[in-house]
């Protein structure tokens, strides 16, 4: 296999891996600080979802920039 798609088969499970982290951090945080149901109602999931959406632009540009400049077949 060529080394540019181990890169990108260790970097994007890694890259989730690290937006679960972050929000099991922030979920513990704000449930030792006493949020709330509307916190977790709000804050917590447009930020998630925002945090997930920008994982997956940065592996499409990851994608897109290995295709355009190592022209990069799957």
């Amino acid at each position: 296999m060529e080394r540019s798609m181990v890169k990108m088969i260790i970097v994007i499970p890694v890259l989730l891996f690290m937006d679960w982290i972050i929000m099991i951090f922030v979920g513990c945080i704000s449930g030792l600080c006493g949020a709330g149901e509307k916190f977790y109602c709000n804050f917590y999931c447009y930020f998630g979802i925002s945090l997930l959406i920008l994982t997956m632009l940065y592996a499409g540009y990851l994608f897109y920039d290995q295709y355009i400049h190592r022209k990069f077949y799957f």
